[in-house]
């Protein structure tokens, strides 16, 4: 593919059609802009050729018109001497260079119109190129937030679940303390009820001692 084809390929691309119908517009998007530096790369050296080849026909042109002149000097002189012949010969020549002269005029032309228009391409070019880096630098702008708004929102996730944590630790907290409690009062319960039974079993001996020293009979 010729540069000037692939260049009306990347300057007609439309790129936020093509970025939007992307599975992967990053990627796209930089190759896009790799594609464009290499045909701006290879634009200038096209340029460069252009210039060097009208600089050429200029050199070539002004030696032609050197020559014309000296033919128009060598007729003069043989018109002078009276050489019609050799002064129809010199003028022979001199049209000769002449028309070559005017074909470098038209050869010139055509050269400065292809440069006029790698000028005007290259400057489309090169603004399709700032647009396109200025969508890659919303593109990585808008990649870098999501990823903060990500982060963001696992830190806030991570908060949530440290309040929930908290809070859960909190009630399992109230909870063994109030089974603590129950405990101890059941624990606190027991010794009384054993006191009480222990204490009946005291007064029951005491009343068959007594019984005893007294000589009664005492139903257990």
């Amino acid at each position: 593919m010729s540069v000037f084809s692939r260049l009306t390929d990347v300057i007609n691309a439309n790129l936020h059609s093509l970025l939007d119908k992307s599975e992967e517009p990053e990627k796209m998007l930089r190759l896009m802009i790799e594609e464009m530096e290499q045909v701006q790369v290879e634009m200038r050296t096209q340029a460069t050729r252009v210039i060097a080849e009208q600089k050429q026909l200029e050199r070539h042109q002004q030696g032609l018109q050197a020559q014309i002149l000296e033919w128009s000097a060598k007729a003069e002189l043989a018109i002078q001497k009276g050489r019609e012949d050799l002064a129809r010969a010199a003028l022979t020549e001199k049209l000769a260079e002449a028309r070559k002269c005017e074909q470098l005029e038209q050869d010139k032309a055509r050269v400065a119109e292809v440069l006029a228009q790698l000028t005007t391409d290259s400057e489309r070019l090169a603004a399709k190129l700032t647009e396109a880096r200025e969508k890659q630098k919303l593109l990585t702008l808008r990649e870098q937030t999501a990823h903060s708004r990500i982060r963001a929102r696992a830190q806030v996730d991570n908060q949530r679940m440290h309040e929930l944590m908290a809070r859960f630790d909190g009630f399992q907290g109230r909870v063994d303390q109030l089974e603590a409690q129950l405990e101890a009062a059941i624990l606190g319960q027991n010794p009384s009820l054993e006191a009480q039974f222990r204490e009946l079993e005291l007064n029951d001996e005491i009343e068959r001692e007594l019984a005893r020293l007294k000589g009664q009979k005492v139903e257990v």
